[in-house]
């Protein structure tokens, strides 16, 4: 019982923050397949993201600062010209970061638990385990393991130069572009077992 009060709390969260536009587009689609599994429910998720983030000294993540973040493949360019408008203004690192595709599920038990993580390994999402075990529910990470993740700025100087900003921006779209077809390849895995 306290599974499913879990669940509905967590699936009404989801559709405020779907409301508010604070869930990523590409993963909506996953999040409400597995929603209505009568197993299942999802906690939080990211579809994958190309950021820019100002890193301050203490190092603390609810201290860092988006300076800019897409959850699409991103133009060079773009990136690049953000990076000089900023990187003179902080004290802080910046950092570019290419993030993979997590997603957190909440099971009924083990059984459905080892069911899901049966699914991640297949397409590929290596970085997915069991996190937590409580009486009331067992929380799985589904994660990817491409990601990209280096210093460009610190204490208002510019670490890199274009060219290789460049290189280091195509080769983040690349790995986004992966991450998504493995999140893919797990939505249509879960319809094929479950549907």
């Amino acid at each position: 019982m306290e599974f499913d009060k879990l669940k509905e709390y967590f699936i009404k969260k989801l559709k405020d923050a779907v409301y508010k536009k604070e869930v990523d587009e590409p993963i909506l689609d996953l999040l409400d397949l597995i929603n209505k599994l009568d197993d299942y429910f999802t906690t939080s998720s990211c579809a994958g993201r190309i950021v820019l983030m100002k890193i301050p000294k203490s190092g603390k993540k609810n201290e860092a600062e988006f300076l800019f973040k897409s959850h699409y493949p991103v133009n060079p360019k773009e990136v690049w010209e953000r990076l000089l408008e900023i990187y003179n203004n902080y004290e802080d690192s910046i950092w570019f970061k290419q993030e993979p595709f997590i997603l957190h599920i909440s099971a009924r038990n083990l059984e459905s638990a080892i069911k899901i993580l049966e699914i991640a390994h297949k397409v590929g999402l290596k970085h997915s385990g069991i996190i937590s075990i409580k009486p009331e529910r067992i929380v799985i990470e589904i994660q990817s393991t491409e990601r990209v993740e280096t210093i460009v700025a610190k204490n208002g100087n510019l670490l890199v130069n274009e060219n290789y900003f460049y290189i280091l921006v195509k080769e983040a779209n690349k790995k986004l572009e992966k991450t998504r077809r493995k999140m893919n390849k797990f939505y249509e895995e879960i319809k094929m077992l479950f549907g």
